[in-house]
């Protein structure tokens, strides 16, 4: 019986070594598995990094920092980049470098009030442009206002405008409202508002000195 009972512990032995054997076998794997998720998170991360980092350069690349050096230059180059004669296209790109990301667009008239994000505006711009109902277009600032403090900068910007004739007598004033701010590097429009002047709302004088 005590020999049967040796053998019976022996089994038991051999079992439970086995079973440790296999348990950090399993505990190996796992640990395995982790580490190469962990590894293909980080070549994810690395990779969706240097994708992000390039459409900043990308976008940079695509600024021509001399348009966003300074308030003045910016809203010169808002009017050059815009306007364009029959037979040509605005520069849409150099337009579109203007704004941040979040830049609202919001046009008052007397049909109300219009909203849009710069995409959105861009977008329809360009589709007038492709589609003839703009054949040409022409923008100048005539005065302007400007408040500033630090990095930021509210200006009211006069302008006259025509679309679709090159006629002087057509002109349109009416005025520009811009929020802009300074980053550090450059500035940047993050709003525009605008209204048309009319025969019942006319510009002020101080806005046309």
């Amino acid at each position: 019986m005590f020999h049967n009972f040796c053998i019976i512990q022996s089994i038991k032995s051999f079992i439970l070594k086995k079973g440790a054997l296999f348990f950090g076998l399993i505990v190996c794997l796992l640990l395995f598995a982790c580490e190469a998720k962990k590894n293909n998170s980080t070549q994810a991360a690395s990779l969706n990094s240097s994708s992000s980092d390039t459409n900043v350069q990308q976008t940079q690349l695509s600024t021509d920092q001399a348009d966003v050096s300074s308030i003045e230059a910016v809203v010169s180059a808002i009017y050059k980049a815009i306007s364009f004669r029959e037979g040509e296209e605005p520069d849409m790109s150099r337009f579109r470098s203007l704004f941040n990301s979040n830049a609202q667009f919001i046009r008052i008239s007397q049909d109300g009030v219009d909203t849009m994000d710069v995409e959105s505006f861009t977008a329809s711009f360009r589709e007038r442009v492709k589609t003839g109902a703009l054949k040409s277009f022409y923008e100048a600032e005539l005065s302007r206002q400007t408040l500033a403090f630090g990095s930021i900068a509210q200006i009211f910007s006069t302008y006259h405008k025509r679309m679709n004739t090159e006629d002087p007598e057509s002109l349109i004033r009416g005025i520009n409202s811009l929020q802009l701010y300074y980053d550090g590097q450059r500035w940047w429009i993050s709003s525009i508002l605008w209204e048309d002047e009319r025969h019942d709302n006319l510009i002020p004088p101080e806005y046309l000195r």
